[in-house]
């Protein structure tokens, strides 16, 4: 059996969300109709992401990341997916991709930034504007700049906001990995103006460019301009890369 897999633990949240998405985006009318998914989490074993590129720590995450990749690869997983948008970063990325070349994997790893320039080329081909929230690892790499490759002119926040918005991901007290299942008021407050700045220097949509921001905003839309998830997004890319035939019509 070939199985879907998913990197999770970046954060647990984020994982789970994927696995959902996938059930959801999935045409299916019982239990039997839908696709076989391993969610692999490990959170223990991946130092940070934001860390690692920030300097805080010296251990790039993506050699363990290789190595549970190879271990979901020995499960029986053909193709995969990270929940996690800061994995994507090129210091991240290229290092988990030599890996597994040096392994010899033959797991076809999604890449969730490529796949989302993709997804709005195709779906949102008007917009030209994107307006990208995330980590400060995302921020200061400027990850999503790659979607320029798909006609798309990026838009970023000011440092001052990115770091309110950081708290609001990583605060001890009201960030989103600190809170599972539940989002306090200010850190709803930090996204919600976080897009307002967006939307104000002349986003067309914005990105949600941390698979956990979606847990705090999961509308398709705000004040009329596109959200984008590229949870949902990876989602749908890995069903169309497994079974394409049961990959839902894309509807808002």
């Amino acid at each position: 059996m070939q199985l879907i897999g998913i990197l999770g633990g970046m954060g647990p949240e984020a994982g789970i969300a994927l696995s959902k998405n996938i059930i959801c985006n999935t045409i299916a009318d019982r239990d039997q109709d839908h696709l076989p998914q391993i969610l692999y989490s490990v959170p223990e074993s991946i130092p940070d992401r934001t860390d690692y590129i920030t300097g805080k720590i010296t251990e790039n995450p993506g050699y363990q990341i290789a190595n549970v990749l190879l271990q979901m690869e020995s499960c029986g997983i053909t193709v995969a997916a990270m929940a996690c948008n800061t994995a994507h970063v090129p210091e991240i990325f290229d290092i988990i991709v030599s890996e597994l070349v040096k392994n010899s994997s033959k797991l076809r790893l999604l890449h969730m930034i490529k796949e989302t320039g993709k997804f709005i080329k195709e779906h949102y081909n008007d917009k030209k504007r994107a307006g990208i929230l995330g980590t400060t690892g995302t921020y200061i790499t400027r990850q999503y700049d790659i979607i320029s490759e798909y006609g798309l002119t990026v838009l970023n926040i000011s440092e001052k906001e990115q770091e309110q918005l950081q708290k609001a991901i990583y605060d001890p007290d009201f960030g989103i990995k600190a809170n599972a299942g539940i989002i306090p008021p200010v850190t709803r407050k930090i996204l919600n103006d976080s897009i307002i700045s967006l939307i104000g220097k002349g986003a067309e949509l914005i990105i949600l460019g941390c698979t956990e921001l979606p847990l705090v905003f999961s509308e398709p839309r705000f004040n009329g301009i596109p959200v984008i998830d590229p949870s949902v997004v990876t989602a749908r890319a890995l069903i169309k890369a497994h079974s394409p035939g049961k990959l839902k019509p894309w509807e808002e």
